[in-house]
């Protein structure tokens, strides 16, 4: 009998370890990642279609989470959703955003913030560690509304701003982009949801990919 309780013991002090290194999204995750997909969705009208067709990953920074992005300010929070193998868009992952400044064509407030990273290196170097905008790649205004004509050779990253309530091409600069390690792990279980299989996908995660899925017509299988 001493040993069956000791058995049990044992079984529900490593039942609780399991349990504490699961995935627990906090509140302020969850409304990150909302913000970032009703972001997306409003700039859909903006962003030319042959410029999602082609871009290799997709940067949303939300204005509006609270205790995230201040604009002229040194830190911010968004994700980062990527292209992988037949186009299928992967699960956004959070990223941390360090100091940033705007092009003098934006003439308001910024809200909030969309890139289009056109090159694999590009989304390898956020997920490698640190991408400087405007250092290690260029960036450019990306053409926007009516404008469908791309830019030949493609810059590296496409920046869309909302500022006044609309969506417009506008430089961004000085902005480092790296993954935000302890989101990740609260919200999927892992730190890097882009590489490693995470244990679940949280529906505002499956939210956003299903949205860029059906703006760039990808197949998904999780996706209506």
């Amino acid at each position: 009998m001493k040993n069956f309780v000791v058995a049990v013991l044992i079984s529900l002090f490593l039942l609780s370890g399991v349990v504490s290194v699961q995935a627990q999204p906090a509140p302020g995750e969850i409304d990150r990642m909302d913000a970032a997909t009703r972001v997306f969705n409003n700039a859909l009208g903006m962003i030319p279609a042959p410029v999602l067709n082609g871009a290799q990953g997709v940067v949303i920074i939300p204005g509006e989470v609270k205790a995230g992005f201040i604009f002229g300010g040194e830190l911010g929070q968004g994700v980062l959703v990527t292209r992988g193998q037949k186009g299928i868009w992967s699960p956004p992952a959070f990223i941390s955003v360090a100091g940033v400044s705007f092009g003098l064509q934006i003439g308001g407030e910024a809200r909030d913030i969309v890139l289009v990273l056109n090159t694999p290196m590009s989304v390898a170097a956020i997920e490698n560690g640190t991408l400087n905008l405007g250092g290690d790649v260029s960036v450019v205004a990306g053409p926007a509304g009516g404008e469908v004509a791309v830019a030949t050779p493609v810059p590296a990253v496409y920046s869309y701003v909302r500022s006044s309530g609309a969506f417009i091409g506008a430089t961004v600069q000085g902005a480092a982009l790296s993954l935000d390690v302890g989101a990740n792990r609260d919200f999927y279980g892992v730190p890097d949801p882009l590489r490693v299989a995470a244990r679940g996908i949280p529906e505002p995660a499956r939210r956003l990919t299903c949205s860029l899925s059906r703006a760039t017509g990808s197949r998904s299988k999780s996706c209506s």
